[in-house]
């Protein structure tokens, strides 16, 4: 299926609310699975979402490009600070939800597996709208009038460097 670039949805509160929902969701069924613990407010503004094994963990909630074998690395945020996968970010894993089951990677190591695959980076970034994961591949990423700062990985790349899997599906 081929989706195109909408900027009414990107701009609304209703896909603010799905995309909320969504992750709430994801964040619940891996604390549900494992025994993780809630973080606070505060430690979410970090990117800490839950402590699972005295770790701290941010959950990526099912994203479709999970589903196509893809999975985004955000390295700044849209405001141009730390996301979830900087130095800055306090999370030590990162725990991407698949359709049937959770890949925990250190996010340490996910770093460094993206920063090898992409180019030197430079201030030149691919920036705009809708960048499909396959044309983002391995590539530096940002969305139009945002300070962001992206790139798509494979699937399985982010396999490789499992810490673990915790399967929830069929």
């Amino acid at each position: 299926m081929t989706r195109s670039y909408n900027p009414i949805w990107f701009d609304n509160e209703e896909r603010k609310d799905h995309c909320l929902r969504i992750a709430e969701e994801g964040e619940s069924l891996f604390r549900l699975l494992t025994g993780a613990t809630k973080g606070t407010h505060e430690e979410d503004l970090q990117h800490i979402d839950c402590h699972w094994k005295g770790k701290p963990v941010d959950v990526k909630g099912p994203k479709p490009m999970h589903s196509q074998g893809y999975v985004l690395v955000e390295f700044l945020n849209i405001y141009g600070t730390a996301g979830w996968c900087s130095k800055n970010s306090k999370a030590e894993y990162i725990a991407f939800q698949f359709p049937s089951e959770f890949l925990v990677v250190k996010k340490a190591d996910l770093r460094s597996l993206a920063i090898t695959l992409c180019p030197k980076y430079e201030i030149n970034i691919m920036r705009r709208n809708g960048i499909k994961p396959e044309e983002g591949l391995h590539q530096w990423c940002g969305r139009a009038r945002s300070k962001d700062v992206f790139t798509y990985l494979l699937a399985e790349e982010a396999y490789s460097i499992a810490d673990q899997i915790i399967r929830f599906g069929s």
